[in-house]
């Protein structure tokens, strides 16, 4: 699935899960930018306009479920997919605070194409 014209935002604390998702992102010819905080991440999506978010659910400075709700709070904030993304999460947490969808860590090639197929028209 090679859709160049897709640009992701990838909210990431972790280098080595980071690295794996822009290899991943690179490979599929996706634009991507990566936040390391949820902090950072609401502020890129504040400035930029973005297909689908993957955010973590732990990181430091904010945490993904507060990024979320802060993000669905900004214009074009409720109608971008954000996929909470976690090696452990209760999957009804991150629905109830506005994510779309759960990602299980780590990320792999085969789930990541499966999320932008349902998630991304």
């Amino acid at each position: 699935m090679q859709k160049p014209e897709l640009r992701i935002l990838i909210a990431e604390d972790d280098d080595p899960n980071a690295e794996v998702a822009r290899s991943i992102f690179k490979k599929l010819g996706i634009a991507f930018d990566v936040a390391w905080n949820g902090a950072q991440a609401v502020e890129f999506f504040r400035d930029n306009s973005y297909h689908l978010v993957f955010m973590d659910v732990q990181m430091p400075i904010m945490d993904g479920l507060e990024a979320t709700v802060r993000i669905r709070a900004l214009p074009r904030g409720e109608g971008t997919p954000i996929i909470g993304t976690s090696a452990g999460v209760d999957k009804s947490v991150c629905l109830a605070v506005g994510m779309n969808d759960v990602m299980p860590k780590p990320f792999h090639l085969d789930k990541v194409r499966v999320v932008l197929e349902q998630w991304v028209q």
